[in-house]
């Protein structure tokens, strides 16, 4: 595996929306940091924890008509919601007035409630129409875990789109499926499409998640810029599939 912010390598302007389970926000935070030169912004469309250990240079949780004002490095804004616990999308006139305003901005667009897998109602990914890529992501530890509500988000919604019944062992197939369901991982997504299989480790979980690329239908893979194999954590990845 190589440096994985290679795996990605943005270019130019990007408005990045960060979906599906299992490293979402480490996600952000490792690509906002690999980005710092420039001018960064971080926040949610849905809700994200705070306060933040993450290191920022900037921080907004009002007055956010100041965003303009920014320089270079990573600018953290949010509303602040749930006694202050939690920060909530900047509101949506504010946001879309100052999307020219950074090179990159990063958003974690969805909810998993910390489990590795989920099924996602009709209201959620919450996905700006100016997204320029969608990265969804979805941790290779899953496969071997029980469908249950330990699991998986959204149980009933997860359950109804894979086929498969509580109790069930994830499989690639189960992954496979949830990825390439027409009501699955990328049915809100908008512009460029990257796969990211996270918690990626060994050889054995490298073959998992080939296996799992092997078994998308054809159009859901064609569809997709390129799939990413990757540790977040150990900031490593390798691409085991590129459209071009």
């Amino acid at each position: 595996m190589e440096e994985l912010s290679r795996c990605f390598d943005f270019q130019g302007q990007q408005i990045i929306s960060i979906i599906g389970s299992g490293g979402k926000t480490s996600l952000m935070w490792y690509l906002a940091n690999c980005y710092r030169q420039e001018k960064v912004l971080v926040s949610t469309t849905t809700k994200i924890g705070y306060p933040v250990k993450r290191r920022h240079d900037f921080f907004y949780s009002s007055h956010f008509s100041a965003l303009e004002k920014v320089g270079q490095g990573i600018t953290l804004a949010g509303t602040l919601v749930a006694d202050g616990k939690k920060l909530g999308m900047i509101p949506l006139k504010a946001l879309k007035k100052n999307l020219l305003t950074f090179d990159k901005i990063f958003l974690e667009a969805d909810g998993s409630k910390q489990l590795p897998l989920k099924g996602w109602a009709d209201f959620e990914p919450v996905i700006l129409p100016e997204t320029t890529v969608t990265i969804g992501i979805l941790p290779i530890i899953a496969l071997g875990k029980k469908a249950n509500e330990e699991t998986v988000h959204r149980l009933p919604i997860f359950l109804k789109t894979t086929g498969m019944a509580e109790g069930d062992t994830i499989t690639e197939k189960s992954m496979a499926l949830i990825i390439s369901s027409a009501f699955g991982l990328w049915e809100k997504s908008r512009g460029e499409k990257i796969l990211c299989l996270n918690q990626v480790e060994s050889t054995e979980q490298l073959n998992q998640a080939k296996k799992i690329v092997a078994l998308l239908p054809s159009d859901c893979l064609k569809s997709v810029t390129k799939v990413i194999a990757c540790s977040v954590k150990n900031g490593k990845g390798v691409i085991i599939w590129n459209k071009n």
